[in-house]
């Protein structure tokens, strides 16, 4: 596949860029394991152009679409809901909705800024992609990069209907501030995004250590008085 064309500045407009808080899918609540969390990418089932989104609270990830070009240009974001493997994120523009690829590279791209949460100690990030059918011969594949609006360099190999519906591992996940997605040929339309926070220590685990330096402290304390005492006693 070529290399994509070198990326146009980043447009800032609310219209082509929305902001996703975790929607509290923490499926480890224990302290003491990972807790996996997942951004729906369509939070609230809508069918209609994005607009302007934010979020209060919570983790959070931003998405920005571009069109493929030379510079790549800024794109407006597009909440789907038509039916259980189409409800996500697309695109202003297709008919469909969707990012579309002409079999030799994508067309489109949506890229997810994931630096904030990776800073926050995120791991093992995933993608969720749906409308992605064997009769169409859909496929899609997944970059990595530093930069905004442009991809980067692909990660794994090209995804089709067997990877529909199912999160996919994006391999050296916390090398990259952006993670992109974007259809090889047909049309694909991302759902969802899911990463694993570091577990915090229980209390029980640290008891070793608060002991220890218990320990090391009361043998200094000692030490200390001893020292005085044979000072009085030379005196």
């Amino acid at each position: 596949m070529p290399s994509l064309p070198a990326p146009h500045a980043p447009c800032k407009s609310s219209a082509i860029r929305g902001t996703f808080a975790a929607l509290a899918a923490f499926a480890l609540a224990s302290s003491a394991q990972a807790t996996v969390v997942t951004w729906n990418l369509n939070p609230t089932g809508k069918d209609g152009a994005v607009g302007s989104t934010s979020t209060t609270s919570g983790y959070s990830i931003t998405a920005n679409g571009f069109t493929v070009g030379n510079p790549n240009t800024p794109l407006g974001l597009y909440f789907k809901n038509q039916g259980p493997d189409e409800t996500g994120l697309g695109i202003v523009g297709p008919a469909d909705r969707e990012l579309q690829g002409n079999g030799m590279y994508p067309t489109q791209f949506i890229q997810f800024g994931v630096s904030s949460i990776i800073a926050q100690g995120f791991t093992d990030g995933k993608l969720e992609i749906g409308s992605v059918q064997a009769d169409s011969n859909d496929t899609f594949v997944v970059w990595g990069s530093s930069t905004l609006g442009d991809p980067g360099h692909q990660i794994g190999g090209v995804y089709n209907s067997s990877s529909a519906m199912v999160f996919i591992s994006i391999a050296d996940f916390t090398s990259y501030n952006f993670i992109s997605i974007g259809a090889l040929s047909g049309d694909v339309l991302p759902v969802a995004f899911q990463a694993n926070l570091a577990p915090i220590p229980e209390m029980s685990a640290l008891y070793p250590l608060i002991g220890l330096i218990a320990a090391v402290g009361c043998t200094q304390l000692l030490r200390r008085r001893r020292q005085s005492q044979l000072l009085h006693i030379e005196d």
